[in-house]
Parts: C-alpha cells; structure tokens; sequence
C-alpha cells in the first residue's frame, strides 16, 4: 500500500506539531524566568528552524524512502 502524503498533509502535520511545541516551550520558558516578550522571541526562531527541518525531513522520506516499496 502507498500511504504517501501530499505536500499540504505534510505542511498541516508539520504544523500541528510545531504549535503544541510552541505551547509547551512558552510555559517552560515562562517556568525558567523569561518575560512573554522574550519568550516569543525565542519561540518564533526556533518554530522556523523546526518547522523546516520537519517539512523537509518528512518530504524526503515520502520521496525517496516510500518509493522503494
């Protein structure tokens, strides 16, 4: 069976998983002392890296893994 995403379920997964990530780091670092401005700062850099590297990683795997079965 081929269970290959397309480029908009990978983008909505990606997503899904880098704003529960975003939710959960804001309340760490809320927990380490950082105000909400500074919290949001660091938060927005490390969605962009993660959210890429995320798409990216899962795009390849549909690309180049799955087309081997």
């Amino acid at each position: 069976m081929n269970a290959k995403q397309t480029w908009l379920q990978s983008h909505a997964e990606t997503l899904t998983q880098n704003m529960v990530g975003l939710m959960i780091g804001f309340i760490i670092l809320k927990c380490f002392g950082l105000t909400a401005s500074e919290s949001v700062q660091l938060q927005a850099v490390i969605f962009a890296t993660s959210y890429l590297r995320s798409y990216l990683i899962r795009r390849f795997f549909n690309r180049f893994v799955g087309a081997k079965s």
